[in-house]
């Protein structure tokens, strides 16, 4: 089961994004960047944290199966719903940008 807390990094990075489109470029770009090294971060941190076993009395494990806390999955959805979402605000950002920059070209070239 998927935690509520796992959709706060896309939800905040949607929302950062679709508010960016009133301001500078630099922030639409900036504000995934930064989304993509948070995403990063999260999967790191669930790496990091899925090498401290839990105890198995605690749970009821096998000492032979060292249980291992289940936390680091929620880590690691995070950042990877995370880095889905900044690839995917990506895609419109880079045709954007496509399209702007040939725009220009296109309306100096037409005859008149």
């Amino acid at each position: 089961m998927i935690s509520g807390y796992v959709w706060i990094l896309p939800a905040s990075t949607t929302a950062g994004w679709i508010l960016s489109w009133w301001g500078p470029r630099w922030i639409r770009w900036s504000l995934l960047a930064a989304a993509a090294v948070i995403s990063v971060l999260c999967v790191a941190m669930a790496d990091l944290t899925k090498q401290s076993p839990a105890r198995p009395e605690n749970i009821g494990c096998s000492p032979a199966l060292e249980c291992a806390d289940w936390h680091p999955v929620h880590w690691f959805e995070a950042g990877l719903f995370g880095f889905a979402c900044c690839v995917l605000l990506l895609i419109p950002t880079i045709v954007t940008e496509i399209v702007n920059w040939f725009e220009p070209r296109a309306t100096a070239n037409s005859p008149r």
